[in-house]
């Protein structure tokens, strides 16, 4: 059953004339029939793109469907991953990035951002430092 109607049985090949686009479509209707026709293949779809008429031209019926059919799958994993690889670029742009520097932090201390109390504090470390015999370095 092709577009909702019922189809007559496909004729005998001598009563075929001699178009081959109806050759293909009674072929196409004993595949469906058989249930030769790849599985998910849409065969009203099918007989509405124009490369499919293409290949029908070019190849027997059978051929026509399955190339049609891998066409198709390969298309269709083509967009996946596409999308996939969308999803995966945009998930990377929501990761935070690194606010460090490049360069490295010195080991000395920056007396000149010291707070205060920071500061006095130092200076008691080093005062007490000295006083015990150390040599202290600033």
């Amino acid at each position: 059953m092709i577009f909702g109607k019922q189809q007559n049985p496909a004729p005998e090949p001598d009563a075929v004339q001699e178009n081959p686009f109806t050759e293909a479509a009674y072929a196409l209707v004993e595949m469906e029939r058989e249930g030769g026709l790849p599985e998910g293949f849409d065969l009203k779809s099918a007989v509405q793109d124009r490369v499919f008429a293409e290949l029908l031209g070019e190849f027997e019926p059978k051929a026509a469907v399955r190339i049609y059919a891998a066409e198709r799958r390969a298309e269709d994993a083509e967009e996946q991953a596409k999308a996939r690889m969308s999803e995966q670029l945009m998930a990377r742009k929501a990761l935070p990035k690194s606010q460090r520097t490049d360069r490295g932090v010195s080991a000395r201390p920056d007396y000149m951002s010291m707070s205060k109390e920071a500061f006095r504090a130092l200076e008691q470390q080093y005062r007490s430092a000295a006083r015990s015999g150390r040599r202290v370095q600033i």
